[in-house]
């Protein structure tokens, strides 16, 4: 039986085992070429995501979202630093998605990753804000903290579910 199994076996040509053994060289293509089998939904969530770091950006270097942040509510410098934390890390996660896009990977493991971390965000920067804040008086911002972030969660979520209906 053993036996068998071997001689049915199909065995590799020459060319499809020099082609396996090849190393592969990465390759970048154009940011055209690298949306063009994504679905309208996952371009459309792309660019919302992209220009909203690009709007936190322009304001955050303009001095007007230090009233909006939670820092600027707990007047913690601890506050301050962590929030430089995550947008660090945000933005490396925004980067190294671009790249991950560009090398034409796929992305449903990466965007759940992603999603994964501003869960993280949100539970901590929640937890500290009803430790920091008193509910009654700053409901509005917490809840508003909870939306936004609930929302780039979803987009984040609805991306990985498009990046499964897209084609290559």
């Amino acid at each position: 039986m053993g036996e068998e199994k071997l001689k049915n076996r199909q065995t590799l040509s020459k060319e499809e085992l020099k082609a396996l053994l090849e190393p592969q060289a990465l390759s970048l293509s154009n940011f055209k070429e690298a949306i063009s089998g994504k679905t309208r939904l996952f371009r459309a969530c792309l660019f919302i995501l992209t220009a909203a770091a690009l709007a936190y950006l322009t304001l955050y270097n303009a001095d007007m979202l230090d009233r909006f942040l939670s820092y600027g509510w707990t007047q913690h410098y601890g506050d301050y630093r962590l929030h430089q934390i995550r947008f660090f890390v945000g933005f490396v996660m925004l980067v190294t998605f671009y790249i991950w896009m560009l090398l034409r990977k796929p992305l449903e493991t990466i965007l759940l990753c992603y999603a994964g971390v501003l869960l993280y965000f949100l539970i901590s920067g929640s937890s500290r804000l009803f430790a920091v804040l008193s509910t009654s008086n700053d409901s509005r911002f917490i809840i508003s903290y909870v939306s936004i972030h609930t929302l780039f969660i979803l987009i984040v979520l609805l991306m990985a579910r498009e990046e499964r209906r897209s084609s290559w």
